[in-house]
Formats: structure tokens, C-alpha cells, sequence
């Protein structure tokens, strides 16, 4: 039973009453408290200076009304937003309060759900998905070739059909207009937060779907937003084209078609990170785009609105409207250009331009763009207008300031900025009076947090303005207050961009110890699979803050210094990846680039299972293309490159830091490339601490135990020795711990010399990435499979038995070689469900993959660390033949001396001290397993009893507990070798 959504008209009449002004605030309408008039917020009108909102009236008043009437704060946001009737718009202005106990659920009558939520919409099902629908709609948009579209680096995708509903008459329920093909382009904004737009097309997206009229006779909108999280504004967000992080130049433009076009257009510098192309969805978000920290020029390539309509004979103007107001923001701070497509009085986009006149005509428009020059009435209006970043209520609103009992604290103008003051009395007697004084720039806040994979600790969310001018969120633990006078959060917010002046520092945390925020966010500080009260079912929270399987009604998110940034954590589409996945897992004799897809899919299986962190290590010559299968593994969550933020690391890491990115990588995978840079003795620490799922316990300054860091993840590691050779060259131990955790898989014999055309085709990764991963999670639940972890738990050890079994003949594998088989069980279960989930190629073929790495890694040298005790007697041989006859002395020697020897021998023996013979060992065995081990294989010559394995005399040393090894069996026989004597020399 599928609930709809409704809000009761008393109710939120109620809860509008005295706040429309934040309502029209949150709403993007640019109010003047002043009550002078303002640009028409209405988009089919825009008019100039004709608007106005009465709040004493509660009504707006507009040229565009019919005489007399006038528009209450539901006609007002009806108008702006394009919603369909007053049920939609209830629903819009309970989100615009951040009221979301108003929004109620009806029962369902058995019809298929409307999927509106952002996470509904960018994760379809795979049985619903199609990949290709959206570069099929594009290029049919852009009349070129689908191979000729270059692709958004947000997300993609498309369903094959998705149900299309009419807003719901009165109290009714919404009804279904039918079922349509569907794309889907993901937005985000350079805050990082994410919405979705849906367009809803023609079969095999050949233009937009023909819906049909609505009953009053219009054409239905075959676009459509995916509906808004509680409270939060998604205008300024935008599809993207490149990487703004990294491209100083940004092309703005309305509409994701005009901006597919402006990205051909422009592809070699979108490709080569120069520029970068934004689309918003409709002219407010192209406005109010903000640009990102290195941006330094945009030119918005505007729509030119100027054809006439029998409504408004000279056009709307509406783009370059809003190119001129996107200007008027920013160009105090960046560099802004206006471009204008086609001639005065056309109605033409850049898109169209493209379809007229070629790319060419494209480029050569955009690059002449004019300079934006504001104009003296501009200039005149904008210092009065209320939306100036020196407007007060949306400041306060934006970074509310906590009340303090003794101090007062508001915001107030400090030169052309914002600040918060502080109250102070100054002067004397009659001539006291009061003052504010500007103590710290705008700081907030927002809500408390409880952090429900911390014993439910509380925190706070903090929000700060940054130098920009820019909303940045912080996620502050209330522990860290008590801290040397909270120093990290400081820290934190100093690096944030805030400023303070005189004793500002002091006061915000003091603040922030007061605040008492009444909205409360349910947090967790890892990604993964995570058990939450009142929730029968685990749901997953990936590595970008994306929360899967959350029921509605439920609220959870994760940690914001926990998020991977947003042009880290996704771009391209799935289908882009699943194309690459296919060409490495399609190339001839590579199979460890296989291994490394699969591995991928490990970290969701581990964490649910409640299974043990492992991983595998690729060990062989360089240019064998291991770094490429770690990427492989890393690209099906977030970009595969050694960033701060990537689950792709370099091993150059101290074990701490380690431990910081095994919790970020929970549920997911962690790769660390080049074991070469840390030392063998770091790599076995190493092994051990992601193994254990939990960090090192510290202590607080306080002498209490802090929370230590915890994991469940898959681990794929690359060197080009052996973890066995690595550890051991560095004078560590190798134990059969170690080998069971991490085995080694030698990629020695691989074809070496893969064509560029193929590297090419592998090299999807770099810009589709984030997708496959969160894919296959959703997959799971899906099918109900995080209801049942024991049947995933008992899967794997039934294939981890029948994996050790291989070439066993008949043999019962010991519990180390089933251990060591777990690890290469977990991945042939995620590859299995990767094809069954339709992400990997059904050509892979994940049995004779599995059976490859098997191999090796039975073949190696680590694997004698399955046979402890076989281990045992070969370190022995070698401690023996290393020291012979150098600190190993012949008893018989005349110039013995005992001072530096570590043992004796003579023609029958030798003689180990028994404090010696650990050492000898490896390590792997305590010293009594050692004497029963050289005992049960008829090593030892002789010993004190029947019941011992050691003597307590050594010949001509004296009274010592030693262990009597055979001659023979240990390298150096008593038959020395006769000298030969050969005719020639010298006379």
C-alpha cells in the first residue's frame, strides 16, 4: 500500500499566518520591506517595477492582476513556482516553512507509487532503467550523433517508463495520467546539495513526451523537479558539464538542453578542465547560481526572450533578465559576460543556434559576450533591494544566532557587509547609553544533531558565511566544546572563512555552548549499512550522503565531514561506467582488471554479513596495470584519484590516518595504491588494524577513553612485492594472520601490452564514477536481501569451502586455507549479484576469474603461512644458514667463543637455546609448538626424555636448555665435500 501525500488547509493557514514575509523570502520573491514596487516574480508577466506585497493586507498587487483583485501568499507562490492548483501549492508552502509534520500520507489503493524524491528518481530500479535514454534524448535534442553528445558529470539516468500524475483535485488523490519514458539529470549546487529534474520523452527519447491537456485544456509539462527535501530552496542548482572545481570559467545558461549544445560547442575545453558548463532548469536558477571558490569568469550564455506574444508585444526579456540579475550579484566578486543569441526581437536560445548555424556560430557567440556593465538605475535600485547580501532577515534566517541569557547579539550593517553586534553600554550616568559594536561575521546555528552511531552523543550544525559570501556547513560534536576552549571548531570555522573582531572568537563559542536548536537531525558519522530505532530493516548510507532504504516519514544524514565532495562523489552516468567495467572485464588475459570491478560490490556484502574487513593485494612488475584495477574498484563510488575525498588513496599514510579512511570507506571499498611507500614492519600494522574493524583506543585529555574509529570494508591493496616479501625484508613477521586477511594475488603473466584504443574505452572511469556502487545496494534492497544477512553470511562460507577445496583431491581443507578462501567467496558472490544486477556484462566470467586468483595466490609465497608449522621448519632452515659458522660456532672450534653465539653445532647436531628458537621460527609459533612440530617430522636428535622435546645440557657449553636439531635435515650435513684436485696452474 503506497501512501499519497496532502496538507489540510486550516492547518497550514495556521501556520502561514504571520509568516508570509519568509515565506516570499525562501520563495526567491524579492520583497522590498519598504513597500516600493518590484519586478514582477510571476514568469509569464515580468514586469518592471509593478509589484508589490501589503503586509498589512497580507496581498500582493500587480498591473498583471485584473483590477481589483489582488494575490494571497498561496495565489503568490502558485504564480512564481507554475504549480498546478491550491493541493500542490499547500504541499509547496508546508516544504517553503520547513514544515514537515503537515504533509500527510493517505492510504494507497494498490497503484503504483508517484517516484518524486530525489533518491527515487536517480536510482531507478534496474528492471526500470535505461542509461542510453538520456544521450538518445540529447542528441535527438542536438540533432548529432549520440556518440557526438558529450554527457553531464552529474548523474543521468532514465527509466523506461515512469508514471506521470495530474496534481490531485481538492482533497482527492493524484491522478495517474499514464506511464512514459522518462531522463533524469541530476543537479547540484556549489554547496554540494543535490536535486534532480525530470523530463518526460518520446519513446527511444526522440523530443519531449506528448502528455495530453490538463482538463482546463492546456498542454501538460513534460518537466518536471523532484520534489524538495524539507525547508530546503533548490533554486541555483545546476546540471553540469565538467569540473567548476577545477575550471576557472564557467558558461551559465537556462535550460539542460542549451547547455548539452554549449558543451559540444565547447568540448575540448569542458574535457580539458578550463571550462566548465551550468545549466540551471529555468531562469530564478539561472540567477541564483552560485559559482564555485575558484570560479573567476562566467559568461552566461542567456535565452533571448524577445518575440512577441499577443500578452506582451515586446517580449518578456526574461533571460537576459535574469543574466543581468545574475550579474548585478556577482560581479563585484568575479568577472561576468552576457551573450545574446540571435537578433533583437528573436526568441531564439543557444540551442537553437546550434541547430541553425553549427557549432561553430556557438562558440564565436559565446566567446564575444559583453562584458557586464550595471546600469546607473541598477545601481541606484540594487543597494535598496532586500535580497543584497546585506539584507538582514535573510542573514538571520540563514544564520540564526542563538539566544544568550546577559548578552545581546544581532545583526547589523558593518561597512558594505553583514556583521553581528554585540550590545554595550558606554559612558557614564546620564550619558550611558548603548551601543553595537561588530563582533564576527555571520555564523549560525542551524539545528542540534544526535549521532545515532555514537551512543546517540548530540552535536550541532553549524552555518557560516565564508569570504565568498557563500553558505558553509559545519557539523560540530558538543564534546569538542569542552576541548582547550574548543579549539578544533575554531579551527574549523576560521577555515570556513569567518571573521571576527575584538572579542568575537570568545563569543561565538560561547554561543554555541548556549544554543539549543529545536530542530533535530538524526546523524550517523559513517557511510555503510546502519540499524536505526523503529526501523525493522538496515538502510544504507552512502559515501555522498545519499540514503538508501529510508522509508518515508524517516529522517537520517550523514555527517557533513563525513561527505564526500560533490564533484568527487558522482559524475557521468551509469551507463557511461557500466561501458568501461565492460571493456576491462572484455580484454583478453587481464583478469585481475575483472577482480578489480567485482571487488567493488564487496563492501556492502561485508558490512551486512557482519564479516570482518579484507581485502586483497595485487603484487607484480609496474605497468602490469594494478593501479588500473584499484581504480576500477574505486570508480563505482566516487572518482578514482588520489584526493583527500576519493576512496582511491595513496598508501603513503601513517597507520592513524589510516584508520580515518578505513571508517570513510565503510560499506564501500578501500584502495591504497603503492605499499612501496611505507616500511614492511607499517605494512603488517597495517593489515592488522583494518582487519580488527576498529581503531586504537585513546585517551582524552581528561583520562577518558575518546570513540575510537570503526570500519567494514574491503581492502584492495597494490605493491610490486609480495605483502610476505614486503613485510619479511623489513625484518617483520608474516603469519598465517596476516596471509588469511589480505591474500596476495600475483599478476605476473598478464598481458602487458593492451591497446590504447581499449585504455581509452577503460578510461570511462575518470568522468562516470559514484554510480555503480550505490546502484548495487539498491539492487539489494530491491530484492529484499538486507532483510536476510545470515543467508548472504552462510552463501559465503559454503562458496569460501568449496574454493579451498580446489585441488585439495579429496583432502579436507584446515580452517587457515578456508579463512584465506573467504575473502575470494566475498567476491564471487558480488560478482555473481553485479550480473545478475545487470551492472557487469553477462559475458564475465566470474568462476574462471575467481579460480585464476585462487591459484596464484596458493602459488605464492604467502601461502606457506597457511602451514604454520611447515613455516616454522623453513624459517629455521634459513635462520640456521644465514648464521653458520658466523654467530652459529662449531663446538669442536679451538677459537670458539661464546660471547656473540646464538647457537652451537657439531658433526651430528645442532644446538638452539631455547630462548633462541622463537626467534629462529619466524614468530609464528610459541616455543613449545616449535619443539613438538621438529619432533613430529623426526628433526630433533635427541632430548631430555621421551616426554620433552628439548635437553638441558649442551656438550663442551655447559648446563642449557637447548633444542638438538638434525644436521642433515637443517642444510649442512657432517659429509663435507672432498676437495678435487685438476690439473694446470701454475708451474
Amino acid at each position: 500500500m503506497n501512501p499519497s501525500i496532502y496538507v489540510r488547509a486550516d492547518e497550514i493557514k495556521s501556520a502561514v499566518m504571520h509568516r508570509e514575509t519568509e515565506i516570499l523570502s525562501t520563495a526567491g520573491v524579492k520583497w522590498n520591506a519598504k513597500r516600493t514596487h518590484i519586478t514582477c516574480p510571476y514568469p509569464d508577466h515580468g514586469g518592471t517595477a509593478d509589484w508589490r506585497w501589503d503586509d498589512e493586507k497580507k496581498l500582493a498587487f500587480c498591473t498583471c492582476n485584473k483590477p481589483g483583485t489582488a494575490d494571497n501568499i498561496f495565489d503568490v507562490v502558485m504564480k512564481c513556482e507554475g504549480l498546478a492548483d491550491f493541493e500542490a501549492t499547500k504541499i509547496r508552502v508546508a516544504e517553503l516553512l520547513g514544515r514537515a509534520d503537515l504533509i500527510k500520507k493517505k492510504g494507497g489503493n494498490g497503484k503504483v507509487r508517484q517516484r518524486q524524491g530525489v533518491e527515487d528518481l536517480l536510482y531507478p530500479p534496474a528492471d526500470q532503467r535505461d542509461d542510453g535514454l538520456a544521450r538518445s534524448y540529447l542528441a535527438f535534442r542536438l540533432g548529432v550523433d549520440a556518440a557526438d553528445v558529450l554527457m553531464p558529470a552529474t548523474p543521468t539516468t532514465g527509466f523506461k517508463a515512469l508514471g506521470y500524475f495530474d496534481p490531485p483535485a481538492g482533497d482527492g488523490k493524484p491522478v495517474r495520467v499514464g506511464d512514459y519514458p522518462c531522463v533524469i539529470f541530476g543537479q547540484v549546487g556549489s554547496d554540494g546539495r543535490r536535486h534532480a529534474h525530470r523530463i518526460y520523452v518520446a519513446p527511444g527519447g526522440a523530443g519531449k513526451a506528448d502528455l495530453g491537456k490538463t482538463a482546463a485544456g492546456y498542454d501538460r509539462n513534460p518537466k518536471k523537479s523532484a520534489r524538495a527535501a524539507d525547508g530546503d530552496n533548490t533554486a541555483g542548482r545546476a546540471v553540469l558539464w565538467g569540473d567548476p572545481t577545477k575550471a576557472k570559467h564557467i558558461i551559465l545558461c537556462e535550460g539542460i538542453e542549451t547547455g548539452a549544445a554549449i558543451a559540444v560547442a565547447f568540448r575540448a575545453e569542458v574535457v580539458g578542465e578550463t571550462i566548465a558548463v551550468a545549466a540551471g532548469v529555468s531562469a530564478v536558477g539561472l540567477e541564483s547560481f552560485v559559482p564555485y571558490d575558484v570560479t573567476k569568469q562566467v559568461t552566461v550564455a542567456a535565452d533571448r526572450d524577445e518575440k512577441a506574444k499577443p500578452s506582451k508585444p515586446e517580449g518578456s526579456r526574461r533571460g537576459e533578465k535574469a543574466a543581468r540579475e545574475f550579474g548585478l550579484r556577482n560581479c563585484e566578486a568575479i568577472s561576468v559576460g552576457i551573450a545574446m543569441p540571435g537578433s533583437p526581437g528573436d526568441g531564439a536560445d543557444w540551442l537553437d543556434i546550434l541547430n541553425g548555424a553549427g557549432l561553430d556560430a556557438v562558440r564565436a557567440g559565446i566567446k564575444s559576450a559583453a562584458p557586464f556593465q550595471p546600469t546607473q538605475a541598477e545601481v541606484d535600485t540594487w543597494a535598496e533591494r532586500p535580497d543584497r547580501m546585506v539584507d538582514l532577515e535573510r542573514i538571520a534566517a540563514q544564520y540564526p544566532l542563538p539566544k544568550m541569557f546577559g548578552t545581546q547579539i544581532e545583526y547589523g550593517r558593518f561597512g558594505d557587509a553583514v556583521w553581528a553586534h554585540k550590545r554595550v553600554m558606554v559612558g557614564k550616568g546620564e550619558d550611558m547609553h548603548e551601543i553595537f559594536v561588530p563582533i564576527f561575521t555571520p555564523f549560525g546555528v542551524s539545528a542540534r544533531l544526535k549521532y545515532v552511531d555514537q551512543a546517540e552523543a548530540y552535536g550541532l550544525r553549524l552555518s557560516v558565511q565564508d569570504m565568498a559570501g557563500r553558505v558553509r556547513l559545519i557539523d560540530a560534536e558538543r564534546s569538542d566544546f569542552a576541548k582547550l576552549n574548543a579549539a578544533e571548531v575554531r579551527s574549523m570555522l576560521f577555515a570556513a572563512g569567518m571573521r571576527v573582531l575584538d572579542d568575537g572568537e570568545k563569543v561565538a563559542v560561547e554561543c554555541m555552548k548556549a544554543a539549543g536548536p529545536e530542530q533535530e537531525i538524526l546523524i550517523v558519522r559513517k557511510p555503510g549499512w546502519h540499524e536505526l530505532d523503529g526501523l525493522a530493516d538496515p538502510v544504507f548510507v552512502c559515501p555522498n550522503g545519499t540514503i538508501l532504504g529510508l522509508p518515508s516519514g524517516h529522517s537520517v544524514e550523514l555527517s557533513v565531514s563525513a561527505r564526500l565532495a560533490a564533484s568527487v562523489a558522482q559524475g557521468g552516468t551509469l551507463k557511461g561506467w557500466k561501458d568501461a567495467a565492460a571493456a576491462a572485464i572484455a580484454e583478453t588475459d587481464c583478469p585481475h582488471w575483472t577482480l578489480g570491478v567485482i571487488a567493488a560490490f564487496a563492501g556492502p556484502l561485508i558490512g551486512l554479513a557482519g564479516l570482518d574487513t579484507c581485502g586483497i593485494n595485487f603484487s607484480g612488475l609496474s605497468s602490469s596495470g594494478k593501479s588500473t584495477a584499484q581504480k576500477l574498484a574505486a570508480s563505482a563510488w566516487s572518482k578514482a584519484v588520489a584526493n583527500k575525498d576519493s576512496l582511491y588513496q595513496s598508501a603513503k599514510a601513517t597507520v592513524n590516518s589510516i584508520e580515518q579512511m578505513a571508517s570513510r570507506s565503510t560499506g564501500t571499498v578501500l584502495v591504497l595504491d603503492e605499499l612501496a611507500h611505507v616500511s614492511g614492519k607499517e605494512v603488517g600494522k597495517i593489515i592488522y588494524t583494518l582487519a580488527g574493524n576498529v581503531g586504537k583506543r585513546r585517551m582524552s585529555s581528561a583520562a577518558t577513553l575518546k570513540e575510537s574509529y570503526s570500519w567494514a570494508t574491503f581492502a584492495v591493496l597494490s605493491a610490486e612485492t609480495s605483502l610476505e616479501e614486503k613485510i619479511r625484508k623489513d625484518d617483520g613477521e608474516w603469519t598465517a594472520g596476516q596471509t588469511v586477511r589480505l591474500p596476495d594475488v600475483d599478476v605476473t603473466g598478464i598481458n602487458r601490452t593492451v591497446s590504447a584504443a581499449a585504455l581509452e574505452r577503460i578510461d570511462g572511469i575518470k568522468t562516470n564514477f559514484g554510480h555503480a556502487g550505490p546502484a548495487f545496494v539498491q539492487a539489494m534492497i530491491t530484492e529484499g536481501m538486507h532483510r536476510d544477512p545470515n543467508t548472504i553470511r552462510e552463501g559465503i562460507n559454503g562458496l569460501a569451502r568449496h574454493i579451498a577445496g580446489i585441488g585439495m583431491k579429496g583432502i579436507a581443507p584446515d580452517s587457515a586455507v578456508i579463512r584465506a578462501a573467504n575473502v575470494f567467496a566475498i567476491l564471487t558472490l558480488a560478482g555473481t549479484l553485479g550480473k545478475e544486477f545487470g551492472l557487469l556484462p553477462a559475458s564475465a566470467d566470474i568462476q574462471k576469474v575467481i579460480a585464476w586468483a585462487w591459484a596464484k595466490f596458493r602459488g605464492s609465497s604467502d601461502a606457506v603461512a597457511l602451514d604454520p608449522e611447515q613455516q616454522a621448519i623453513a624459517n629455521i632452515q634459513t635462520w640456521v644458514a644465514e648464521r653458520w659458522n658466523v654467530t652459529l660456532h662449531d663446538i669442536d672450534a679451538e677459537t670458539r667463543t661464546n660471547r656473540e653465539a646464538v647457537g652451537w653445532f657439531d658433526n651430528e647436531a645442532i644446538y638452539i637455546p631455547a630462548h633462541r628458537l622463537i626467534e629462529a621460527a619466524g614468530g609464528t609459533l610459541k616455543e613449545a609448538e616449535v619443539g613438538k612440530a621438529l619432533k613430529a617430522r623426526e628433526c630433533l636428535v635427541r632430548t631430555k626424555s621421551p616426554k620433552h622435546t628439548f635437553v638441558d645440557y649442551v656438550p663442551k657449553v655447559g648446563k642449557l636448555k637447548a633444542y638438538v636439531l638434525s644436521r642433515n635435515e637443517f642444510g649442512r650435513g657432517s659429509e663435507r665435500t672432498p676437495l678435487k684436485v685438476v690439473s694446470g696452474g701454475r708451474p
